[in-house]
């Protein structure tokens, strides 16, 4: 059990971030934390495992016990057995040459015998689907990939109480649903599980209680029917408004040309033909290591292919750098934290205008305002929650008013409230011309942005149309590219 007295708490140098939590978690618990971007969701989870007050420092007043043990009178590595948490960002939790060693790694750290690892491996990589994946580098994984091995290095451990920040974000219909059923297998086994998500699902017909954060306080705590009203009311579920219909998307601003790109011997995309035109805002849709992410990172100049090109607006770009398509392509990472090199929120916005000598404080004042970035802007980046931070990164860009904005995996972290906020952002965009390509598996907000989809599937380009043409092509549901309709 997880009991918390009396809990403020503030890092260094910040504000108060929780407020006075009371909590007692039982065993055998399957809770759900949901609440807004920014309200203390994740600063929770760190506690239950000890990360506060020993990792990220800062102030800490009441207590928090973990099977009657205070967690500031121990360790983070006493707390490994009974806690596991798995993070939000899941970069910050892989750290080994593949796959196989991350999975090894805490059970190695428990001192367990190499013949009950290699078990233990076998099985856990079963279960999660990755056993493809166990001789990678999990550098070369993508987002959703990594978020699987994460969940399975904390999941071998067997903890008493699975702690898990987001755990489908990044993730595919598919993994999606597996992560859903293993999570309501480890409850039904009789440990308590607590997740923490933005993304209120279908999922949370498996818990068995539900808290809703707002402000670092606690503003509902009861069983998930009765918080239907609630997550209403604070905008944690979305309602998008009908997109309306393109019509003066005509010239073509981007061309990719049999574009293949090799790593050793893994070719990952391969030979994508694909155009876009000035005015359009298209989603690329595909589950995780499709090569959503690699056919991006080939449109700023961050990849050069190993066979075709890309075209912007009839210039090959093979061999420039981003640094030259900055102002023609401008690219937000799924991971904020790779963006990110400096100290303070309101330079991380204005570096780009001003070495392009493009700045309008007009122009930036309403991207500060869109993304309710104020109260941060003398804040660290680095110090942001996951979601904050998605908004930072994607302002950093939009700032530099590129002609072709790419967003990857824009709707991470985020709550309902941003996500209606960012579709109605991106409309106006679209009304003024601006071509936007998005990455990403949240298809609710895919169509209430785009009027094409591009699918891909192992590396190829299998649909190219509107949203209600594909997803009604069974042969593409047959194939895996799209989900069914019970999905």
């Amino acid at each position: 059990m997880i009991q918390l007295n009396g809990i403020q708490y503030r890092y260094p140098g910040g504000k108060w971030i929780l407020k006075g939590i009371n909590l007692f978690i039982k065993d055998g618990e399957y809770v759900v934390v949901c609440g807004a971007s920014g309200s203390g969701k994740s600063t929770l989870g760190y506690l239950f495992n000890g990360l506060i007050p020993h990792f990220f420092g800062g102030t800490l007043k009441g207590s928090v016990s973990v099977n009657h043990a205070y967690t500031h009178e121990m360790s983070v590595s006493d707390l490994f057995s009974d806690v596991g948490l798995v993070l939000q960002n899941s970069d910050a939790q892989l750290f080994n040459s593949t796959v196989e060693n991350e999975i090894a790694f805490g059970l190695e750290s428990l001192g367990l015998p190499g013949k009950e690892i290699d078990v233990r491996i076998s099985e856990i990589s079963e279960m999660v689907h990755i056993e493809n994946l166990l001789d990678r580098s999990p550098e070369t994984l993508s987002g959703g990939e990594k978020r699987l091995v994460a969940i399975a290095s904390v999941l071998c451990l067997n903890p008493s109480v699975l702690i898990l920040d987001e755990p489908y974000a990044n993730l595919d219909w598919e993994g999606a649903g597996r992560i859903r059923d293993i999570l309501r297998e480890i409850h039904q086994r009789g440990r308590s599980v607590v997740v923490i998500e933005q993304k209120v699902g279908s999922f949370m017909q498996d818990t068995t209680r539900c808290l809703i954060m707002d402000k670092g306080s606690i503003l509902f705590d009861g069983e998930p029917k009765q918080a239907q009203g609630v997550l209403y009311r604070e905008h944690l579920v979305t309602h998008y408004p009908k997109k309306k219909r393109n019509s003066h998307a005509k010239e073509s601003l981007l061309t990719v040309m049999d574009l293949s790109h090799r790593i050793g011997d893994r070719e990952i995309l391969k030979g994508i033909s694909l155009e876009i035109r000035r005015g359009e805002t298209v989603a690329i849709i595909g589950k995780n290591g499709s090569g959503k992410t690699t056919l991006i990172k080939h449109l700023n100049g961050l990849l050069e292919p190993t066979e075709g090109e890309v075209i912007f607006r009839g210039e090959r770009i093979r061999g420039k750098v981003p640094s030259e398509m900055a102002t023609d392509v401008g690219l937000s990472f799924q991971n904020p934290n790779d963006q990110f090199f400096k100290e303070r929120v309101m330079d991380e916005l204005l570096v780009g205008p001003k070495k392009l000598k493009k700045e309008e404080d007009s122009w930036v004042e309403e991207v500060l305002d869109i993304f309710d970035l104020h109260e941060l802007l003398n804040r660290s980046p680095y110090r942001l929650s996951e979601g904050e931070k998605k908004r930072v990164a994607i302002s950093s860009i939009l700032t530099m008013r590129p002609m072709l904005l790419v967003l990857d995996e824009p709707t991470i972290g985020q709550d309902g409230r941003f996500k209606k906020a960012l579709v109605s952002f991106l409309a106006a965009l679209e009304d003024h011309g601006l071509t936007t390509l998005i990455v990403t598996h949240d298809l609710d907000f895919a169509q209430a942005t785009a009027d094409r989809w591009i699918v891909l599937l192992d590396g190829k380009v299998v649909g190219d149309g509107s949203p209600q043409e594909l997803l009604s092509d069974e042969e593409l549901i047959r194939m895996g590219a799209l989900p069914g309709q019970d999905a």
